[in-house]
């Protein structure tokens, strides 16, 4: 019995160690399991921050070919073609609208003075043939102009007054010095009018002009003609604020903006970015412009202005935040920018998503009904009709199909910004289509910016804050005057002339339109002599 106890007791012995071993694998199994699933979530992390990494670097790399686009691509939006049919190119057929336009050199404007030079002829040895031997007669006479240019002239004028004096010390008498004669500055207004347009017009920075004046003997410092444009601009202000006041009772005005690097005074040696303002009437060629520092493209500051100004009417800008709801509530009807829209289409497409194409297709439909509008000079109510007709369907197919296919679309995609920009600007994109006379875009107040923008590559950025509403009165002339085809200079120093004499309620009299209409009916109506 102690035999059959012995091995009972062994066998339990060896089941208590199995049991134990048991334990110890399902131990073992239990940590492989765990490691598997820290595993599978390593994995997972690293998946997920392997398609984070590599959307961001997609990003970036689209992001660097819109800004290769942008600096060193074509700058037209032409819809980009799909792959060419297989075959010979047909060939270039006439539609009935060339442009008739003969090639060669175009003669030049018939206003330009011109100077006859009589050419000396041959000798008359050399007027002998040399087949007959006898004297060549005149044949024919032969004319060609050539343009010459001639530096700019710069005249001293000395200017004397006799002034009267008494023993009784009473005040002197004088002959006033002329209205055109700035004596304490020793500048004639012209002074004015040619700096106003070289720097504000032509964009030339004021040392460039001092090196231009330098080579024609005159010494005009940067800092002469700085002070001369902080004068400019105090005298022209009474013109800027009816310029301003007759903008604001338009009841339709295009807005947009443009950053301006300013030199920070706290911070020597840096800049921070300021914003110009573009107002542009609709009906006719009117504009104001406003400088904002230091804050960005904040909304506020058209908001004030429009409110001051209660202004009452249209009002189109493109997608940017809360310009949609500036001015007062219930008398500013927002519209929105359908070029804005098929920019961002045309982006997508260039970046090469082919999804692109169809609402690039789509926008350029809606504006091909305008262009045929307006060459078969529509009135404004067929227009409106073929609007509500065609492009309003257009577009509401387009919203339809943008609002089903942006969740699908990762954001920050380029067209995932199309289908944003499509998606949240509807109402005012609809607006503009649907309004009676609106336009469908936003491109007048561009236009106006785009000198500024383009000149800003010569100056850079500006040297003081102060300078900022000083660019912005007188851009705000020399646009005005660019705008309605007048020479700047020659109004700026005739402005600047005849304003300290003028009455202030006839201000009006003065701007550049009324003074366009004046000058072409002194030309039609000349004095009799």
């Amino acid at each position: 019995m102690s035999g059959v106890k012995r091995l009972k007791a062994e066998i339990a012995q060896l089941q208590g160690m199995v049991g134990e071993r048991n334990e110890e694998i399902g131990r073992l199994r239990g940590r492989i399991g765990q490691v598997e699933r820290e595993a599978e979530e390593t994995r997972k992390r690293a998946a997920a921050r392997e398609a984070e990494l590599l959307e961001r670097i997609a990003h970036l790399n689209q992001r660097l070919r819109k800004l290769a686009r942008q600096a060193w691509g074509k700058k037209s939006e032409k819809t980009p073609r799909g792959k060419p049919p297989a075959g010979p190119r047909p060939k270039k057929t006439s539609d009935g609208f060339g442009r008739g336009q003969k090639r060669g050199p175009k003669p030049f404007a018939a206003d330009i003075p011109r100077v006859k030079i009589k050419l000396p002829d041959p000798e008359p040895k050399d007027r002998i043939c040399p087949v007959t031997g006898q004297p060549m007669k005149p044949g024919f006479t032969e004319t060609v102009e050539v343009m010459r240019i001639i530096p700019a002239r710069v005249l001293i004028e000395q200017y004397e007054r006799t002034v009267f004096v008494s023993p009784a010390k009473s005040a002197p008498v004088c002959t006033p010095w002329p209205d055109e004669v700035f004596a304490r500055q020793r500048v004639h207004a012209s002074v004015f009018g040619h700096v106003a347009a070289e720097h504000f017009a032509e964009h030339q920075p004021y040392h460039r002009m001092e090196k231009k004046l330098e080579r024609s003997g005159v010494r005009l410092p940067r800092a002469t003609q700085v002070s001369l444009m902080k004068q400019l601009n105090r005298m022209v202000k009474p013109a800027v604020d009816e310029l301003k006041a007759g903008l604001m009772r338009q009841d339709y005005l295009h807005l947009d903006a443009t950053p301006v690097r300013v030199c920070d005074p706290a911070h020597p040696g840096k800049t921070v970015e300021s914003t110009v303002w573009g107002y542009r009437a609709n009906g006719e060629p009117l504009c104001w412009y406003q400088f904002e520092y230091p804050h960005g493209k904040s909304p506020a500051f058209p908001d004030r202005e429009l409110k001051a100004a209660n202004f009452t009417g249209k009002l189109q800008v493109d997608g940017a935040n809360g310009l949609n709801k500036i001015g007062t509530p219930g008398q500013v009807v927002p519209l929105g920018c359908l070029s804005h829209g098929r920019r961002y289409a045309y982006d997508a497409l260039v970046d090469g998503d082919e999804n692109a194409r169809v609402y690039l297709e789509v926008y350029n439909k809606i504006f091909k009904i305008d262009r045929i509008a307006k060459r078969f000079r529509f009135s404004e109510e067929k227009l409106h009709e073929w609007r509500m007709r065609y492009s309003l369907a257009f577009f509401d197919l387009m919203v339809a199909m943008a609002e089903g296919e942006i969740k699908e679309k990762p954001p920050g995609t380029p067209l995932w910004q199309c289908l944003h920009y499509l998606t949240e600007q509807q109402d005012y994109l609809r607006r503009a289509i649907a309004t009676p006379g609106a336009e469908l875009t936003n491109n007048k107040a561009e236009r106006n910016l785009r000198p500024l923008k383009t000149g800003q590559k010569n100056w850079l950025w500006l040297g003081h804050p102060s300078a900022g509403p000083r660019l912005a009165n007188l851009f705000t002339l020399v646009e005005n005057c660019r705008q309605l085809g007048v020479n700047v200079e020659a109004y700026i120093t005739d402005l600047v002339t005849r304003l300290p004499g003028h009455p202030a309620k006839k201000i009006a009299e003065l701007l550049p339109t009324a003074w366009k209409r004046a000058r072409e009916k002194a030309a039609a109506d000349p004095p009799a002599a």
